[in-house]
């Protein structure tokens, strides 16, 4: 075996170990980062790294910092945080009207900037007194400065300035959360790919809603299954769960009522029949654009399980062809208008969207397009052809955000086999539409006069 191989082989040893999961965009860079790590603990073999792996703490945590992405700030994610304000805790707190306190959960909440901003919106919002926070995360390491709370410029970047100035007090170069709002969160170690949930002994049971954001995609596919249900289980009646758009779909993984809202796909728990049913009980369905403020959504809509009414899938594909024949055809506004209204009845169909998004461009119509192929992106952020089209309507009036999604459709294509047929764009092989993105990247990159990689 080559010493490549030995460290990709590595590689994926430890992230099993530790419950996790990288795609192999990844490989080479978790790789390296172990090969490093072993340098800099002067471990000579693998099966000593392995065997030191459960028994130092230290290590455990270098060695997850290798696999995962570190990225978090305040308020990351501003228009869940927006669809939380507007309307899943105004809905909880009508719903408890016993007086009970409304449980939150971060999981996955690194160095503690979600749960910390949710304190600061509950607060906001004159909820905190009637909300009890808990969060969880894998790394030890990262919870320590989570339960210190004092942060740097960096983790505060989208956090308003009178946020900063009413909620943190300045340390040198650093700011501290107020201690009322620290205590308000209660912190503990969980590995979601190992740990068993729900757990009520470790009081991990009955939330009312979940922020799960960016932690299912370091997990495998038999995992995320596993871990959809023990989520939905560990969810109160009514209760919501909220993952990243990056993350992948959970609605055929239990039954959770699904809905598709301008902050991404929301999940929620059914209200069992014996209780009152809210008319606020799920999030609204995309109106419009993605990025449109919550407070401006109309009124939340009852959600119908998406399971129960789901198509078969040769229904939906045959939807699909009839608007790409029309599509095909030249007819692409009855191809838009036939996408449009499929996607109304079947809101979390990916390839209804992309064929809306497809239809639309054709119409010139860029900004309906890429509210529709945003949508494809939150159902499925692998699809090379959606990030790749987003990319082309987006480099004329955001260059920056054009530039992610090519870099987006690198990344995948250069995970798959080159001669693989893309899907939703079967004329197209993942090595063709790497090549593609490569030369979007390069356009944008002269265009703005910065360094062509």
């Amino acid at each position: 075996m080559t010493v490549h191989a030995q460290s990709s082989n590595l590689a994926e040893q430890v992230a099993c170990r530790l419950g996790l999961s990288f795609p192999a965009s990844r490989k080479e860079v978790v790789a390296s980062s172990i090969a490093r790590l072993m340098v800099l603990r002067d471990i000579g073999d693998s099966r000593s790294f392995l065997d030191r792996l459960s028994l130092d703490e230290d290590l455990t945590d270098d060695a997850i910092a290798a696999i995962t992405v570190g990225e978090t700030h305040f308020f990351r994610g501003p228009d869940q945080f927006q669809l939380i304000r507007q309307t899943i805790l105004p809905e909880l707190r009508r719903r408890r009207s016993d007086g009970s306190r409304v449980r939150i959960w971060s999981l996955g909440c690194a160095t503690g900037e979600e749960p910390y901003s949710l304190a600061i919106l509950c607060d906001v919002e004159g909820l905190l007194e009637d909300v009890r926070i808990s969060a969880a995360d894998i790394s030890r390491r990262a919870l320590v400065t989570a339960k210190a709370a004092e942060y740097g410029e960096w983790s505060l970047r989208n956090t308003d300035h009178k946020l900063r100035k009413r909620y943190f007090t300045p340390c040198e170069e650093r700011f501290r959360l107020h201690e009322r709002l620290r205590r308000k969160v209660e912190f503990a170690h969980l590995s979601l790919g190992a740990d068993e949930l729900p757990a009520p002994e470790r009081d991990l049971a009955g939330f009312d809603l979940i922020l799960c954001r960016n932690v299912l995609v370091y997990l495998d596919a038999i995992a995320v299954r596993r871990i959809a249900r023990q989520l939905h289980a560990c969810l109160a009646d009514g209760g919501w769960l909220l993952t990243a758009p990056t993350d992948p779909p959970l609605w055929k993984c239990a039954p959770f009522e699904t809905s598709l809202t301008a902050a991404g796909v929301v999940y929620r728990r059914m209200i069992a029949q014996h209780a009152t049913r809210s008319p606020t009980s799920c999030a609204p369905p995309v109106q419009g654009r993605p990025h449109k403020p919550v407070s401006q959504l109309p009124p939340a809509q009852v959600c119908v399980d998406d399971q129960r009414r789901a198509p078969g899938d040769e229904t939906l594909k045959a939807i699909a062809r009839q608007i790409r024949s029309h599509f095909d055809l030249g007819e692409t506004r009855e191809a838009a208008r036939l996408a449009v209204q499929a996607t109304e009845s079947h809101p979390l169909s990916a390839e209804l969207h992309f064929l809306q998004g497809l239809s639309q461009m054709a119409n010139e119509d860029n900004d309906a397009a890429a509210a529709a192929l945003r949508r494809v992106v939150y159902l499925d952020s692998t699809l090379a052809a959606a990030q790749f089209f987003l990319g082309v309507c987006l480099k004329n009036s955001d260059s920056q955000a054009a530039l992610r999604s090519f870099e987006n459709v690198r990344l995948i294509c250069i995970s798959r086999p080159p001669h693989e047929r893309v899907a939703l764009m079967s004329e197209a092989t993942a090595g063709e539409l790497a090549q593609r993105a490569r030369r979007e990247i390069g356009n944008i990159r002269r265009s703005s006069g910065s360094e062509v990689l």
